[in-house]
């Protein structure tokens, strides 16, 4: 089989090429994105550069593949990419090379809470992604994960190094809201459990991990089990929008934005948890992760 693979240069998308090193792996990937790989690719993989906002150049890439693996998405956005234009109209890219170049397949990674009516345009937007694979006439798989963490990830890293250092974990209003993190790798192995099953085409699947926490609750496991001590801080929401105002206007590539303060203070919840209902696993703990692997690449 051979695969073409958006964002596969990615955080997610190094956990596939991981995955498909341990077991038998297809006989092409393909991974297009606008910057090259950090790492050396395995044998089977080869980088292509190109961009979902630009067709052609994924047509060369997409042209006699099998499958196709969407991961491409932004969670900021910069002054020179929108949601609009990386989830919708990349989308719609991916589909008309996919249909040009006669591929059989498409799995999508979209997000928990995506939505036409959902508070955020992030949402909004990978709810009109999600809209156009199923209207496309493709064969299409959808994935809906919470958090995904895992190495590399921008989530745990990010508050744990903030916590190490600055000893101070802010929250987005009281942290409150629920988050459902899942391991990279449980999501993975779902993602290629379902190509071998024709049954999965046409599904929607919310993927979730062990446990529901709040924010807050979230921040304290990180703390315990890390064994550092920090402050966690509730934000205003008033005072997060004016500051991530300032960055939007300030900075190529903020920090925090508007639209990243209204996710956060929804939640972010898979109901059900497809990885335990439809794919029977037994979801990996976010306190064995940081207790384990975590801790040992930090050492």
């Amino acid at each position: 089989m051979k695969i073409a693979m958006t964002g596969g240069t990615g955080f997610i998308g190094q956990a596939f090429l991981s995955a498909w090193s341990r077991q038998a792996p297809p006989s092409e990937v393909r991974l297009v994105s606008r910057h090259p790989p950090r790492a050396p690719l395995p044998s089977f993989a080869r980088w292509y550069p190109g961009n979902v906002t630009d067709r052609g150049s994924l047509a060369p890439v997409f042209d006699g593949v099998d499958m196709v693996l969407h991961l491409t998405g932004i969670l900021a956005e910069t002054k020179s990419q929108s949601y609009e234009a990386i989830h919708v109209d990349g989308t719609r890219n991916v589909l008309d090379a996919s249909k040009a170049g006669r591929v059989s397949r498409i799995i999508y990674l979209s997000a928990i809470g995506a939505s036409r009516t959902a508070r955020s345009r992030y949402h909004r937007t990978k709810a009109e992604a999600e809209d156009l694979l199923k209207n496309s006439g493709m064969d299409v798989t959808i994935f809906r994960p919470s958090v995904v963490f895992g190495k590399d990830d921008k989530f745990l890293n990010l508050f744990a190094g903030m916590g190490k250092t600055l000893h101070v974990l802010p929250l987005i209003g009281d942290g409150q809201s629920r988050v459902h993190p899942v391991w990279v790798n449980d999501l993975v192995e779902s993602v290629l459990e379902s190509m071998k099953q024709p049954e999965t085409v046409g599904r929607t699947y919310q993927m979730g991990g062990c446990r529901i926490y709040t924010y807050h609750e979230l921040m304290e496991t990180l703390k315990r089990s890390l064994h550092f001590r920090a402050i966690v801080l509730p934000q205003p929401e008033t005072l997060l929008r004016v500051v991530a105002g300032m960055q939007e206007a300030l900075l190529p590539v903020p920090f925090l934005t508007r639209e990243m303060v209204t996710m956060a203070l929804e939640d972010n919840v898979a109901d059900p948890n497809d990885l335990v209902v439809s794919f029977g696993k037994s979801p990996y703990p976010v306190e064995a992760y940081l207790e384990g692997e975590f801790s040992s690449k930090k050492e």
